[in-house]
């Protein structure tokens, strides 16, 4: 395919869309209408995620460690396990999701 060929069916496209109003406003307007709600409306941000902590170190430390995540607005901090079996059957019952 030529350019030239290319740049006439370009030109046909836009002729088209500039005569059919319809059309027009749907180039201008879903461009504007999708910014507008990715940029407000959308949120990727994953907030509250329940969260089961194992701390086998039990030093002040870590404890400190553990409550600077929970301070945070993404964790919530659901429980205190005291295994490994334990954290595991509550990610598996979905209780928690870390």
């Amino acid at each position: 395919m030529s350019l030239l060929r290319i740049w006439a069916i370009a030109k046909k496209e836009f002729i088209h869309i500039y005569r059919d109003s319809r059309s027009l406003a749907l180039v201008i307007l879903m461009p504007a209408i999708l910014m507008l709600l990715f940029g407000y409306a959308v949120t990727l941000d994953v907030k509250k995620v329940p969260m089961a902590v194992l701390d086998q170190d039990g030093t002040q430390e870590s404890l400190l460690f553990v409550h600077r995540f929970s301070g945070s607005p993404y964790f919530h901090l659901q429980i205190f396990v005291r295994n490994e079996k334990e954290m595991k059957q509550l990610i598996d019952e979905g209780k928690v999701k870390m």
